[in-house]
C-alpha cells in the first residue's frame, strides 16, 4: 500500500512538473514571437513623419513642382513639417512606411498624396500617376484603391507624350481613358498581361507589376516623343486590363 501511494505521489509530481515546463516554454515562445514581430511603435514618430513627408514630396516632384514648392505644399496641406530625404524610390519607401504603421495610417497617407496631386486643379501627368501607383502598391493596396480616390477627388489625367491631350493615349490615337473599364472578354484581358487559363489574383498582380515596371514612364523620360507615347499607351493598356481582371477574379 505504501509503495502504491508513493508511486501515485510521484506521478502527480511528475505531471505537475511537466505542466509547469510546458506553460513556461509556451510563455517563452510567445514572448519571442512578440519580440520578433514588427511593432507599429518600433519606429519613433519623427522618423515615420520623415518617411511620409519624403514620399509626399516625391509625388509632387513627379507632378512638376520644384522641391521648395513641394515641401511647402506638404507642410501646408498635409500638416507634416518633417525633414525630407530627396531622390527616394517611392515603392521601397512606401513598403518601409507600411511595415511600421497600421491600415488607417497607410490609407491616410495614400489619400493625402491624392489630395496633393488633385489640389492644383489641373490634369495629373502620367509620371505622377505612376508614382501614385507605386505608392499604392508599396503601401499594400491594389489599383482599385487609387481608382476610387481618383473618383472622389476628380483629378484628370494627361499624357505629355501625346501633346498634353487629356486622358487619351491609346495606340490608335482614339479616345480611350486610363480609368475607363475595359469590357473585353477575360481571356483577351489576360492576354494583355501575358496570362491564360484561370490565374490566381496573385498571379495577375505579379504579371501586372512586371509589365508596369517595364513600361513605367520614368524609364522613358528622356526618350523621343514617339517612344514615350508607345510606352504610355502600353502602361495604360495593362493598367486598365489589370483593374478589370481584379474585379473579375475575386478569390
Amino acid at each position: 500500500m505504501r509503495v502504491e501511494l508513493i508511486a501515485i505521489i510521484f506521478m502527480l509530481a511528475a505531471g505537475t512538473g511537466i505542466a509547469v515546463f510546458v506553460a513556461a516554454a509556451t510563455a517563452m515562445a510567445k514572448a519571442e514571437q512578440e519580440r520578433a514581430a514588427p511593432s507599429h511603435s518600433a519606429m519613433p514618430a519623427p522618423e515615420r513623419d520623415r518617411i511620409a513627408a519624403s514620399l509626399l514630396v516625391q509625388i509632387l516632384l513627379a507632378g512638376g513642382l520644384s522641391p521648395d514648392e513641394a515641401m511647402r505644399e506638404v507642410r501646408r496641406r498635409a500638416g507634416i513639417a518633417a525633414p525630407v530625404t530627396p531622390g527616394i524610390d517611392v515603392c521601397n519607401w512606401a513598403e518601409a512606411f507600411a511595415r511600421v504603421t497600421n491600415a488607417q495610417q497607410r490609407a491616410s497617407l495614400l489619400e493625402s498624396a491624392v489630395q496633393l496631386a488633385a489640389a492644383r486643379a489641373q490634369p495629373v501627368p502620367l509620371g505622377q500617376y505612376a508614382a501614385l501607383l507605386d505608392l499604392s502598391f508599396g503601401l499594400g493596396f491594389q489599383t482599385d484603391a487609387l481608382a476610387k480616390l481618383r473618383t472622389v477627388y476628380g483629378f484628370e489625367y494627361v499624357d505629355h507624350a501625346k501633346d498634353a491631350r487629356p486622358r487619351e493615349a491609346d495606340r490608335s490615337g482614339g479616345s480611350v481613358t486610363l480609368f475607363a473599364r475595359d469590357t473585353r472578354p477575360a481571356d483577351q484581358l489576360l492576354a494583355v498581361l501575358g496570362l491564360s487559363g484561370t490565374p490566381t489574383r496573385q498571379g495577375i498582380i505579379t504579371a501586372y507589376r512586371r509589365l508596369a515596371a517595364q513600361h513605367h514612364p520614368d524609364r522613358y523620360y528622356e526618350q523621343p516623343a514617339d517612344v514615350q507615347s508607345g510606352a504610355a499607351a502600353r502602361f495604360i493598356e495593362i493598367t486598365r486590363a489589370y483593374e478589370q481582371l481584379m474585379s473579375i477574379y475575386r478569390e
